[in-house]
């Protein structure tokens, strides 16, 4: 079982349950200021996007894509369409992994240089990044009108139920 490849299907799914969840905020309440490391919901979801981006751009050994920043202003359809995109390359990628491949080393660009990570543990990070600001993200969902989707429930059979009710993202 490719460990890796479950945790990205279900990170592709959580972020899309979350993003269709706040598809349904209005403008101000999604720009609001709200308590968090990120002080809104736009800026927590427009970080989740920026690290993903780097940590997919190190894992193909993109030094340049690493220094990519993203544009000064993204509307929540734009960053909804970016974070899918990023997603489905996060399956592909885990879709070819095998040991060999999580046992490189991949160049990650600091500011005291280009540091090298083990593949392994750059993706066990990107996950873990990204369940604690869509954890944020869900609790400044609470203060809003849109109720926070249900996210603690890892992909099971027996939660398949529960996902009926999803929908595409728009796009």
């Amino acid at each position: 079982m490719n460990s890796y490849l479950a945790q990205a299907h279900n990170n592709r799914w959580s972020n899309r349950r979350l993003l269709s969840a706040c598809l349904g905020l209005s403008n101000e309440e999604y720009l609001a200021p709200r308590t968090g490391f990120f002080p809104s919901i736009e800026l927590t979801l427009r970080h989740i996007l920026d690290v993903d981006q780097f940590y997919l751009a190190a894992l193909a050994f993109d030094l340049e894509g690493q220094r990519k920043d993203l544009p000064e202003y993204l509307s929540l359809q734009e960053i909804v369409q970016r974070q899918t995109e990023a997603d489905d390359r996060l399956v592909t990628y885990c879709e070819g992994l095998d040991e060999h491949a999580l046992c490189r080393r991949a160049g990650v660009v600091r500011a005291t240089g280009i540091i090298p990570e083990r593949v392994d543990r750059l993706l066990l990070h990107l996950f873990q990044h990204q369940i604690h600001h869509r954890g944020q993200v869900h609790t400044m969902l609470s203060g809003t009108r849109v109720p926070p989707p249900q996210l603690d429930e890892f992909y099971l059979d027996g939660d398949l139920p529960m996902r009926t009710s999803d929908k595409p993202l728009p796009g």
